[in-house]
């Protein structure tokens, strides 16, 4: 394989929203248990099968959990989209045209973390409503809609790169 070219790509405007609302939520994510913390009960719900309805319980203290994985997922990709030379391609990097993928690998990136840090917030939500009764489980459309926007996401990128890998 080729060297590819290293090359720091300039925010856009879109970019600088999809990382505020990230960063937002990101919080958010963070500050739900910790408002919510002393009202939950000492079990809440760990699991859910397809329909949204709880199928196991574990102690409170799990409810930092999503939060956590979420930091942590939030972190790895935000810092891993700083290097797009790395990643991997459906077409050749050139210097030609490299900087057009490196844009759209990145800007695939971007969304699959927004997406992720949305998926882990209204888990954490879910399960604090569900714990405190004010629901019951998940949405029924949840599980789908959430593998929909993720494989979305990625089937868009794809084809977007084999069309424009000039």
């Amino acid at each position: 394989m080729a060297e590819r070219p290293i090359i720091k790509l300039q925010w856009s405007a879109m970019d600088k929203i999809m990382e505020g609302l990230g960063f937002l939520a990101l919080v958010l994510l963070l500050v739900l248990p910790i408002y919510f913390y002393p009202e939950l009960p000492d079990r809440i719900p760990r699991h859910y099968n397809v329909s949204g309805q709880v199928t196991a319980y574990w102690g409170k203290g799990m409810i930092w959990m999503m939060p956590i994985m979420g930091l942590i997922t939030y972190a790895g990709l935000f810092f891993l989209n700083k290097v797009p030379h790395v990643f991997n391609y459906p077409t050749a990097i050139t210097p030609e045209n490299a900087e057009k993928q490196y844009r759209g690998a990145t800007r695939m990136m971007r969304t699959l973390n927004l997406t992720i840090v949305f998926i882990f917030l209204y888990l954490t939500y879910s399960t604090i409503q569900t714990s405190l009764g004010v629901q019951e489980g998940l949405s029924e459309f949840f599980i789908g809609l959430a593998m929909g926007l993720l494989t979305g996401v990625i089937v868009i990128y794809l084809v977007w790169s084999l069309k424009t890998k000039k």
